[in-house]
């Protein structure tokens, strides 16, 4: 019996521990980082703000009518201007605009 509840235990913490091991194998793929408005701000202020003016003023083409237009906007000017861009920066700079000027529901 001692011999079984020692099977059971050791069976117990080894699934334990590989669970634990693919949470920690997979958590690098997961996006967990949080939109910085302040940051986005400034990204559109040294950036954007030389085609779009503070505040922002649509150029009158193609204008956004959702948060999926809009962040398809900002990665196109994004790549079309070459400013080097990760997708935080690009997170960054659509929340920023949503809160200040679109307030798109998600």
């Amino acid at each position: 019996m001692i011999h079984t509840l020692k099977r059971q235990f050791e069976s117990t913490i080894l699934k334990q521990v590989k669970a634990k091991l693919l949470a920690l194998a997979l958590l690098p793929g997961l996006s967990l980082a949080v939109a910085n408005i302040a940051d986005g701000k400034l990204l559109y202020d040294e950036s954007c703000a030389k085609c779009h003016h503070t505040p922002y003023q649509s150029l009158g083409w193609n204008e956004m009518t959702n948060r999926i237009e809009l962040r398809h906007m900002i990665e196109a000017c994004s790549n079309h201007f070459q400013l080097d861009w990760n997708d935080q920066d690009v997170q960054d700079t659509e929340e920023f605009l949503n809160t200040e000027f679109f307030f798109f529901n998600e």
